[in-house]
Formats: C-alpha cells, structure tokens, sequence
C-alpha cells in the first residue's frame, strides 16, 4: 500500500556531532599550485537523458517548486537525486546529474563498477533505486551471465522509453519501492546499491531484507556520499553558507524520518542484521580542479558541477515542504552556498560477507 503520509521521525539517527571520518595512512589532498582558472562549469556537461510522453499510471509525475517529480508512492519520500524520493525529482536535470555522479563514481572506483569480490560468473543481481538504471546496465554488459534487475520508483530507464537497443538483453526494470515487501522467490547473488541517504526510513529491516534475499556466500554492497563538507586543512570552517545549507539539509532529511547522514552506522546495523567481514573504505573527492594528482583532478572538474546541481536538486522540496521556508529565502541559500574543497563517499556491504568504500561498506553473507 503507498504511504499517503511521510513516515514519522523515530529518533532521527543524525549525530549531535559529525562522524569523524577514519583516514589512517591517508595523505593530505596536494594542491597543484600552477593551476591558473579553476573554472569548473567551463567542463562539458553529462550526458543527455530520455525523454518521451507515454501513457501510463507509473508515468504519471507532479511538478513543484519548478521540478518535476515522480507520483508512484508518492509523500513516501522527499528527495530528488534518486527518483525513489519525492524530495528528489526525476526531470531531466536530475537524470543528468546522476548520469554523471555514475562517471564521478567510476573515476573514484578506478572504472570499476564494484570493489566486492563477486564470483566471474554471476547469476542474480539486484539494483536498488537503480535511476536512469546506467549502473545496471553497465554491469550487464560487463557480466553477461547474471540476470541484473533494476528497480526504482519512477519509469526513466531506456525500455520504458522504447529504446530498448539500449538496454542489455540480460537487464530489466521495475517501478518497485523497496521498502514495500518483497516478492523475489529466487535468492540474489550480488545486491548493489548507490546513493540511498534521505530515502531509507528503516535502514535496520532493510539489511534484514537484503540479507534474507541474498544466497549464501552472496554479498551486498553499498556506496553512498557522507553529507558534511570537510578538509585536510580546516578551510571547510571558511564555508559558512555550504555549512549552514548542509546542517539544515540533513535536519530536514531527519524531521522527513528519512535522515541523509545515516551511514556511519550502516557497519553496525550490517552486522546486526547477520553480515560477516563486513569492510568500510573512505574516499575523498574533491570540488574543484585544485588538486595536483591527475585523476583527483579529473573527479574535482566533474564533481563541482554534481554538486551545484545536487543543491538544485535537494534544496526546493526539504527546504519547502519540511522545514517551511518562503522561495525567495531557498533561492538566496541556494546562490550563496558556494562548493567548497573536500567532501567524502560511499558505504558498501556484502551478505553474509559485506563491506563498505569513501564511506563505502561491504559485506558478505556467509556460508
């Protein structure tokens, strides 16, 4: 049954204080000194999304605050990044931006699609909140083996669209909320998923979830960006205005009952839930092209330009419809809260063997 209502806040999982990240033997980001315009927005842009009229009740969208955001469980969530959340929409703007969060993650993970140590041959793949579903097809195409299912609470992958030349014959979507039941009769293999902060209500029944469709052996893993900006050299504190905006971001993603800043208990909960050698892998990714290594460089180009379009994103619906604020007050925060260096990602976990990375959390399911 869709929730009519957004679920109530049950003692909202965000710190008192910020998670201090673990970055043992990492060095400081290095600063490339010779850099002369740091003009990140000169960059080409992502790459183009699909766009098509169909008739149908899973396409049917509602539009707010200028944005155009998915109607299928609708008040359930909040968020525009994922088309799983009603605060995250699922227009072309929002299909482009995580398109190219896709190629940020791809730089990061050095063009891996995974850091599980998943068998060459894969049967069963789950994608949770799989957006222009890219990551499951990619991942299709690179095992063809494995039967890759995408789900997500909006209609926006290629097939929907007719364009079925390109989805892989081994990969197919479906507009499923998981945090309904799950119906699967087969065990999963391998269930991926990225970016979920601001769309878990109940992150505990999920690894419960994942963990009891998962085979043994099976893994599950997770990448997900830590929402707090920070830096080697303290010039975050600098950063009032992306300060201010981040704080009350995760505070209205944690009154919605769905809080952006969860993952760091995410290893926990893994274990709880039954994982074994579950692993957490912090990252860093920069905003800007003011690093010196080249591929940090690479990352910090692209991911200045995601976030500007992740405030746009964000922003309209917490902002409006959590937190009260009048649109002329949103769009004097959105223009001030300039991007500032450091900012961390990613959790991954395996069933019954799971892990984590930048955060990222692994694990695994066991025997």
């Amino acid at each position: 049954m869709a929730q009519e209502q957004p679920p109530p806040a049950q003692s909202p999982p965000t710190q008192t204080s910020p998670w201090s990240p673990d970055l043992a033997g990492q060095e400081p980001l290095q600063v490339d000194n010779n850099l002369e315009d740091d003009d990140a927005y000169a960059a080409s842009e992502a790459s183009a999304s699909f766009v098509s009229s169909i008739n149908s009740s899973v396409f049917r969208y509602k539009y707010e605050n200028g944005r155009r955001y998915h109607a299928f469980r609708e008040g359930a969530y909040l968020v525009l990044i994922c088309v799983r959340t009603t605060w995250k929409p699922n227009d072309d703007e929002e299909q482009d931006r995580m398109d190219l969060a896709h190629h940020i993650y791809g730089l990061l993970l050095g063009g891996e699609l995974h850091l599980t140590p998943i068998p060459d041959k894969p049967q069963r793949v789950l994608d949770l909140g799989t957006g222009t579903g890219i990551w499951a097809m990619d991942f299709a195409d690179q095992y063809p083996s494995a039967e890759v299912i995408g789900t997500d609470l909006s209609p926006i992958q290629p097939k929907w669209y007719g364009i079925l030349a390109l989805t892989p014959p081994n990969c197919t979507f479906e507009v499923d909320d998981f945090e309904q039941d799950w119906v699967y009769r087969k065990q999963f293999d391998y269930i991926h998923a990225r970016e979920l902060g601001g769309c878990i209500a109940d992150d505990e029944r999920l690894f419960r979830r994942v963990f009891e469709h998962l085979a043994p052996g099976g893994y599950l893993e997770m990448q997900a960006v830590y929402p707090r900006f920070l830096s080697d050299d303290d010039t975050d504190k600098l950063a009032k205005d992306a300060q201010y905006w981040m704080t009350n971001i995760c505070e209205g993603a944690a009154k919605f009952g769905k809080p952006l800043d969860s993952v760091p208990q995410w290893l926990d909960k893994m274990q709880a839930a039954g994982f074994v050698e579950v692993k957490q892998e912090i990252r860093k990714i920069p905003f800007g092209s003011w690093p010196k290594d080249p591929t940090l460089k690479e990352i910090g180009r692209h991911s200045i330009i995601q976030e500007q379009q992740l405030i746009d994103s964000y922003t309209p619906a917490i902002f409006s419809r959590v937190l009260g604020w009048g649109q002329t007050e949103i769009q004097v925060l959105m223009a001030r809260a300039t991007v500032i260096k450091n900012l961390f990602a990613a959790t991954e976990a395996v069933h019954q063997k799971l892990g984590d990375i930048g955060p990222e959390l692994q694990a695994a399911h066991g025997p």
